[in-house]
């Protein structure tokens, strides 16, 4: 799976849980300061992705998926873990 791929399933799973229109939100950009979303929809928003992906995320990814960016590296470090493991 691309990293372009991973990110237009993560803008969706973002989309579908703010109702906002995530399309002008760079990847670096803070999800916070952009739309509004805090520690509760980070972990709603891992949990959706967790689900799209078949993946399980450490506690500690929380922090580190305040930007778009931060949830496509999350992603991509755990389906090659996954990957390894199969």
């Amino acid at each position: 799976m691309t990293r372009q791929e991973i990110e237009t399933a993560i803008r969706s799973a973002l989309a579908e849980l703010t109702g906002e229109d995530i399309a002008a939100i760079a990847p670096e950009e803070d999800l916070g300061a952009a739309i509004g979303l805090d520690s509760l929809g980070r972990l709603e928003l891992l949990a959706e992705v967790e689900d799209r992906f078949d993946l399980f995320f450490p506690d500690a990814d929380s922090e580190s998926a305040g930007t778009i960016t931060g949830m496509i590296d999350i992603v991509t470090r755990e389906l090659a873990r996954k990957e390894e493991a199969a």
